[in-house]
């Protein structure tokens, strides 16, 4: 019996390590969505994803199709291809199941030149009281109608800098971007302005940055300047807990609004934001929440998924925005055209 079970633990183990030496060859074909023609890349890289990306290969320029050399992938670990073409990186996810991995990958680049008047953005601030301190969340919702759709690249057509408080601490960001399940981790340098700089070209379509940072609970106030934050005119700030008062100073008063409020919060707007506008912000009251921070220095590795930090953090806030940035916004304006127009 012993020997018989041996044997059979023997013979599932067999069965797993020739499952994983198969040697799979990856391959597809480009697309340029710009001129709806065959696509071409300046380099295409497989990497597998298992906790940090491992690079497994790299081919050079393609035009039209590409094809890997027949190599062992490992088992259950995403393969992601990143294409990149002038100068823009485009991501895509192979799902670890051999189906995927033998079907051809379609890949869409774009040429650059977007014009940033083709370029909008709407965005909110959520504000939660945790033990330690207050943490910020930031979503900006990023449209890029270019048409032909063009890719905007921001080292030619400007940059896309948004505002984190000088007294924030554990600032971290991602972007998502049109198409992807997959967020992708982003460094956070200064920008001329005195904020963060977006170090990502954005593609045709919606895209989110997501920002997140903790302001300790040592400092009574903190500071922002509004950047992109101020493209509306109109930035709504969400409240948590909802007995949690929001005070600004005088020049930029903030009104609290009762309608259009998801449950369990609390929601203010700013009003007539003018790019560069200094903002400083006091919260006072509420009961401390839970921290949603797995630790308090999630790692982040360079290209990679955002894996080490709670990804409840952006259930949150991508429900909040996808849900009350376009509507509440929409909302909010129009009951503020009609009141003008009373």
């Amino acid at each position: 019996m012993f020997r018989h079970n041996c044997f059979l633990i023997f013979f599932v183990l067999l069965l797993s390590s020739a499952s994983y030496a198969e040697k799979i060859s990856i391959f597809g074909t480009i697309q340029n969505g710009t001129t709806r023609g065959i696509g071409k890349a300046d380099s295409i890289r497989m990497m597998a994803l298992q906790g940090a990306m491992v690079p497994l290969s790299e081919i050079g320029p393609q035009s039209g199709k590409f094809r890997f050399p027949e190599m062992d992938l490992p088992e259950g670990a995403p393969i992601l291809l990143q294409v990149q073409y002038q100068g823009v990186n485009y991501n895509k996810m192979i799902p670890p199941t051999t189906m995927f991995r033998t079907s051809p990958q379609e890949i869409t680049v774009y040429d650059t030149g977007a014009n940033r008047k083709q370029v909008s953005i709407k965005s909110l601030m959520q504000v939660m009281r945790e033990k330690k301190g207050l943490r910020v969340f930031k979503l900006f919702l990023i449209d890029n109608a270019s048409n032909p759709p063009k890719s905007y690249d921001s080292k030619s057509g400007g940059a896309l800098e948004y505002s984190v408080a000088k007294e924030a601490t554990e600032i971290m960001a991602q972007l998502q971007q049109p198409g992807s399940k997959m967020a992708i981790p982003l460094g956070v340098p200064e920008g001329p302005n005195g904020g963060k700089i977006l170090d990502r070209a954005i593609l045709p379509g919606s895209s989110e940055l997501q920002v997140s940072y903790l302001i300790p609970n040592s400092q009574h106030s903190f500071s922002e300047r509004m950047l992109i934050e101020s493209e509306n005119g109109k930035y709504p700030i969400f409240v948590k807990p909802q007995d949690m008062e929001v005070i600004t100073n005088e020049k930029t008063p903030v009104v609290k609004l009762d309608k259009d409020v998801p449950k369990g919060l609390s929601a203010y707007v700013l009003n007539a934001l003018e790019f560069g506008t200094v903002v400083e912000f006091r919260f006072r009251g509420g009961k401390a929440l839970p921290s949603m921070a797995n630790s308090p220095n999630p790692e982040i590795w360079n290209g990679s998924i955002l894996t080490s930090w709670d990804l409840s953090l952006f259930a949150v806030i991508g429900f909040l925005g996808l849900l009350f940035t376009l509507s509440f916004i929409f909302v909010y304006r129009k009951q503020t055209e009609r009141k003008n127009n009373l």
